[in-house]
């Protein structure tokens, strides 16, 4: 077969975000057409941010470096020669496609003498009144999607479906010392399987288990002596085949040895476009069987239109039929219509993106990364105008030779400062985190914060220069959804804010599969660290600034969860700061800082910050406050987070931010915004700040509100704190 040309676009498309598809927003793929003999064909690679096992950035470059005219012997042995899972996928499924185009026959036919005509599906449901619709619609097996501790919800659906044959994947939220128990709590029910129950789950194949397994994306990281051991303990029921992770043709032969070992092999998707979901269905439809197969159609193709060419026409018999046509959607990159061999990559002098919590953003940050480009990252929750003015002054500014990323700082105490990080400073930084924390095999990252702020931008960098996965919070901050992806990750970043909001929920626990959460980006008042460390949180407090990309001091990993624990730098850190008595401006010097700001202004070697604090005997960083913070009352100094740790440990509230008045006779006083919860006594907590803080440090204004107003990093605005409405403190005589 003669390949004359290939050519790719990059398309994005909103997603339902129901189902399987649960709290995704956005989809993103590469679209590839390959012309061969005066036929063409299509293929996608859409690698899943969280589970794939490489990056759409991987997958175009594997797609670029295929430079035709070439000739294509064996689609099979041709397939497997490309490195990338993704890219693989789409270059099979294009070639497999221009063959069946050009002979008149389905796609399925090329892998199969004999494929199927029908396909049963199985349904996801999330609870009853999902389930029971499905049934009405003739579904006789339904799939859960479960995390850690959501039993109840299980046996609520099987009530809800009885006759009808349940499916669980529980994605790996299990610790695996727990999976025995949760496997057993369930044995009652008709369960076929449990998919990805933890972590390595063919670990737990050498004995007998209360129900079977089912093993998914794990395939892909089998030896050939692992998978032949698994395929032969009795504990297996069937292995999840997810084309774009394996390849066609090697799904093709793993059905062959499963089948011999008699283990079912199901065929699903990976919320792929419609051109890698018709391939999974031909495939489905290759392997045919009797069993159901994951290929039900999903919210991910909700928003999709017909446009573009689909892959051989095939009839498939699902409770519903799958929509298989490709609508136009973001389009990034043109298809090129010509008879060039690729699109050559542009080398711009910068992009400015607008980071919305999405995976289109890390994808923008990867490739720009990639083809060294400088790329700036600008607040999608900032108005139109601040975005514009932004944007601006990056296009403006002459940027150095070795310009990687632009970062705006959060503007706490005036106007936002854009900092331009070098790419030495971004892998100085990556590899100073990677040396604290070190790497675990099965790490995963969630990324819920902005990527247009220092904690967002160097998660993305972490999991770039470590090669591990992120699980994105898709959308931003929200509690529920970060409750729910919390267990697919072992390393989280958190604002206090944010930590806080989760432990509103009494009945929230941290995942067991967590093993340190980064709390930066604010002070934690002790009350919430002790909090926190009660509901069995990982964390370590951490250091940083905008122009280090974020971290250049944290607690120890051996004292995660220890509310007490010291700050110490990281590797390569120098740290200059005063003493207890006398604290003083931190001063660091660091191989991450930041070359300079936007305006000209030099950074490195030495950063001065407007942050007080002081070393101790050890070495270990203590932080006051901020300089600009400091409240100078009756020339008394009064550092706001020493006064917001007594009122945030006063019963009754929630959290406290404390700023400064202006008073003729004294300068300044202190005021306050607290947030309270019913229990709150003012006059018990007027009477315990009369007691336990000096009469400078007294906040002699209040405001109680329902919410503190905080920044986009999740920082107190202490100056929108100060213009909230407040009431005199009246304190009695002694």
């Amino acid at each position: 077969m003669r390949i004359d040309a290939i050519a790719w676009r990059r398309l994005t498309w909103r997603m339902s975000g129901a189902g399987a598809a649960r709290g995704r927003a956005l989809r993103t793929a590469i679209v590839v057409e390959v012309r061969a003999d005066d036929t063409r064909g299509w293929g996608e690679a859409a690698p899943l941010p969280e589970l794939a096992h490489d990056s759409l950035a991987a997958a175009e470059r594997a797609i670029a470096a295929l430079a035709a005219p070439f000739d294509v012997d064996d689609v099979a042995t041709f397939a497997a020669s490309i490195a990338s899972p993704s890219a693989r996928f789409a270059i099979e499924t294009a070639l497999l496609d221009a063959i069946a185009r050009r002979d008149g026959r389905p796609l399925a036919a090329l892998l199969s003498a004999e494929p199927a005509q029908r396909l049963a599906a199985s349904i996801v449901v999330d609870d009853p009144a999902a389930a029971r619709a499905a049934i009405a619609r003739g579904a006789r097996c339904l799939k859960i999607k479960v995390a850690d501790g959501d039993l109840a919800r299980v046996r609520a659906i099987a009530d809800a479906a009885p006759g009808v044959a349940l499916r669980l994947d529980a994605n790996r939220a299990w610790p695996i010392e727990h999976v025995r128990d949760r496997l057993a709590a369930l044995a009652d029910l008709p369960i076929e399987f449990v998919e990805e129950p933890c972590v390595a789950p063919h670990r737990l194949l050498g004995e007998p288990l209360p129900l079977p397994l089912a093993l998914d994306e794990t395939l892909a990281e089998l030896t050939d002596a692992e998978l032949a051991t698994a395929l032969s303990s009795r504990s297996l029921r069937a292995v999840i085949l997810k084309p774009t992770l394996l390849g066609l043709h090697a799904c093709v032969a793993l059905v062959e040895q499963a089948r011999a070992a008699g283990v079912a092999a199901i065929v699903t998707h990976a919320l792929e476009g419609p051109i890698g979901t018709a391939a999974c269905a031909e495939l489905a439809l290759a392997v045919g069987g009797d069993r159901a197969v994951g290929l039900a159609p999903h919210p991910a193709l909700d928003a999709w239109q017909p446009a573009v060419p689909q892959l051989h026409d095939t009839e498939i018999v699902a409770v519903e039929r799958a929509g298989l046509g490709l609508a136009p959607a973001t389009v990034e990159r043109p298809l090129a219509r010509d008879a060039s061999v690729t699109m050559p990559r542009r080398r711009d002098r910068l992009r400015v993106v607008i980071a919305e919590p999405t995976a289109a953003t890390v994808d923008a940050i990867e490739r720009a990364l990639d083809d060294e480009v400088p790329i700036a990252l600008v607040h999608a929750a900032l108005p139109a105008d601040a975005q514009a003015r932004q944007r601006a002054e990056v296009e403006r500014a002459e940027l150095p030779d070795d310009a990687a990323a632009i970062l705006f700082t959060s503007g706490s105490t005036g106007t936002p400062r854009g900092v331009v990080l070098s790419r030495g400073a971004l892998v100085a930084a990556a590899d100073a985190s990677a040396a604290h924390l070190g790497w675990h095999d099965d790490d995963r990252w969630l990324l819920a914060l902005s990527m247009a702020h220092a904690g967002g931008l160097a998660i993305v960098v972490r999991c770039l220069a470590g090669g591990r996965p992120i699980v994105l919070a898709e959308g931003g901050f929200d509690r529920a959804r970060v409750a729910e992806r919390l267990p697919q990750a072992t390393l989280a970043s958190l604002v206090p804010t944010q930590l806080a909001a989760l432990l509103d929920d009494p009945a929230w626990r941290a995942p067991a599969t967590l093993r340190a959460v980064l709390l930066g980006g604010a002070a934690a008042s002790d009350t919430l660290l002790e909090a926190a460390a009660a509901r069995g949180v990982p964390f370590l407090t951490t250091y940083g600034m905008t122009e280090a990309l974020g971290q250049v001091a944290t607690a120890p990993l051996a004292r995660a969860g220890d509310p007490h624990a010291p700050l110490h730098a990281l590797r390569g850190v120098e740290l200059a700061a005063g003493t207890r008595d006398a604290p003083s401006v931190i001063r660091v010097r660091a191989p991450m800082l930041a070359t300079r700001y936007l305006d000209g202004t030099p950074i490195a070697p030495v950063l001065v910050t407007a942050d007080l604090g002081y070393l101790d005997d050890t070495g270990a960083l203590h932080v006051v406050g901020r300089a600009d913070d400091v409240i100078i009352t009756g020339g008394e100094n009064v550092h706001p987070s020493a006064v917001e740790a007594v009122l945030a440990a006063t019963p009754g509230i929630r959290a406290a931010c404390a700023f400064g008045v202006g008073h003729e006779r004294w300068g300044q006083l202190v005021g306050a915004a607290i947030t309270v919860e019913p229990s709150f006594d003012r006059a018990r907590a007027v009477a315990h700040w009369q007691h336990v803080l000096a009469p400078h440090q007294r906040p002699r204004e209040l405001a109680i509100v329902a919410a503190l107003p905080v920044l986009a990093t999740g920082k107190h605005d202490r100056r929108a704190a100060a213009r909230l409405p407040r009431e005199p403190v009246i304190y009695p005589r002694p």
